[in-house]
């Protein structure tokens, strides 16, 4: 066998169900070959002592806007959803053929800091289509499509196919860290973008190009009740903005809930990422348990925008699978997943800190349809994962061990150590190793 890095830890973390004490875990090329405790096996290579840290699984982003990474402070709190996507719209506007590499690098950047090995990105403008195969994270990248028009979905299809089989044909290269990065951490999908710029054509068009590929869907949904509004009424701000925007030449209400309505399209076949998904109806909750598509919910961007209380945990307790994102910096005050974890903790003291651990891991790799390559840190699986330093002390008197683990790792002075993916180090706080 050839030299393998072990890392050793206070504790391992392999999956929601088991943490190992005094553990380590052997990486051989881009891959885990061994999960233990105690003392490792020298004889097959480096050993690297994390000391009083606890290694998990690679956190995954499964939505965000990397693109937008540049906006961070830059927008003020609006009044209304509409109001926020004005402020975007003449940022697009202002930057419109310059090229966004640097907010793409950066968000990049930040993400790896904090922990997170995957991302869910969204792409608008195109850019981080050709930035991201070249930058050591692990991501699906969606190329985002809009139109309202039947007559020029064809059109729109013909430009998002093009990028998605660009992107596929990528090579690698030298990168803005200097490393050769493998293209094989990425993964592409479509994203007609929301139920209010996309119409039946395009969502049915996506979903019939994906079939029978590795392609994934994703789209905004039930984000907000002008949403609502607008396809149940044909009224509302979102009204008058795609009215001022000419995008409403023809167009009827189909007069249905957002989901509801993507079902009618024929486009809900199969499993699709939710993103949001805020306000649901009973009748929307059973579209998402009978297509087994994925939630994500975006905490703190959740909270920016003054919503009512996320019905993620009654979609939890129905079976359904509900991933973590952080949204862009246009509306979130970091990329970091940590942050919406221990968000969640602070908000939620009912909710197990497992649960919240799950979601970030084995549940945003289901999301990503990437649970057999990550999310768990067993033999074979890709060696992607965070090395979290932990504060002294316990927490919680009378607490399980693991329970206090958990809750240890979500506390505010816990700290990122170390970021690897499929075995390269890509962040490393302490210079603990290079790779």
């Amino acid at each position: 066998m050839t030299d393998t890095l072990t890392l050793r830890a206070a504790y391992v973390l392999p999956h929601r169900d088991k943490v190992i004490d005094g553990g380590w875990i052997e990486i051989g090329g881009s891959r885990i070959v061994e999960v233990g405790n105690g003392l490792p096996k020298r004889d097959r290579g480096r050993v690297v002592d994390l000391g009083n840290a606890a290694v998990i699984p690679g956190l995954v982003n499964a939505h965000t806007h990397l693109e937008l990474s540049d906006l961070q402070g830059k927008i003020p709190p609006p009044k209304s959803f509409t109001q926020w996507l004005g402020h975007i719209l003449a940022f697009r506007r202002r930057e419109a053929g310059k090229p966004l590499d640097h907010a793409v690098e950066k968000g990049v950047s930040l993400s790896l800091e904090s922990g997170t090995t995957t991302v869910a990105d969204i792409s608008s403008t195109g850019d981080s289509l050709h930035v991201l195969p070249n930058l050591p994270i692990r991501k699906r990248v969606f190329r985002e499509v809009i139109c309202l028009e039947p007559e020029k979905v064809s059109g729109v299809m013909e430009g998002a196919i093009r990028d998605v089989g660009a992107i596929r044909r990528v090579a690698p290269t030298k990168n803005a860290v200097g490393a050769y990065c493998d293209v094989s951490l990425l993964s592409a999908g479509l994203s007609p973008h929301a139920p209010y710029t996309a119409c039946p054509k395009l969502y049915l068009g996506c979903a019939l190009f994906a079939q029978g590929s590795d392609l994934l869907l994703c789209t905004h949904v039930c984000e907000t009740l002008e949403e609502v509004e607008f396809l149940r009424e044909g009224t509302g701000s979102f009204a008058i903005m795609l009215k001022a925007l000419n995008m409403l030449e023809g167009w009827k209400p189909p007069g249905m809930y957002p989901l509801e309505y993507l079902k009618s399209t024929g486009a809900l076949k199969g499993p699709w990422l939710l993103v949001h998904c805020n306000y649901l109806s009973g009748k929307e909750i059973k579209i998402i348990e009978e297509t087994a598509s994925s939630v994500v919910y975006c905490p703190r961007s959740h909270r920016y925008f003054g919503h009512r209380e996320h019905p993620f945990q009654d979609l939890l307790k129905r079976g359904i699978n509900v991933a973590l994102g952080t949204d862009s910096l246009a509306s979130n005050q970091s990329l970091s997943i940590l942050d919406e974890m221990r968000f969640l903790h602070e908000n939620y003291p009912g909710l197990d800190p497992v649960e919240i651990f799950s979601m970030t891991t084995e549940g945003g790799a289901k999301a990503l349809r990437l649970e057999e390559k990550i999310g768990r840190l067993i033999p074979g699986m890709e060696a992607d994962l965070t090395a979290i330093e932990l504060p002294q002390g316990s927490v919680g008197a009378g607490l399980k061990p693991a329970r206090t683990i958990y809750e240890r790792l979500l506390s505010p002075e816990a700290r990122v150590i170390l970021t690897m993916v499929a075995g390269r180090v890509c962040y490393d706080r302490y210079g603990l190793k290079k790779v």
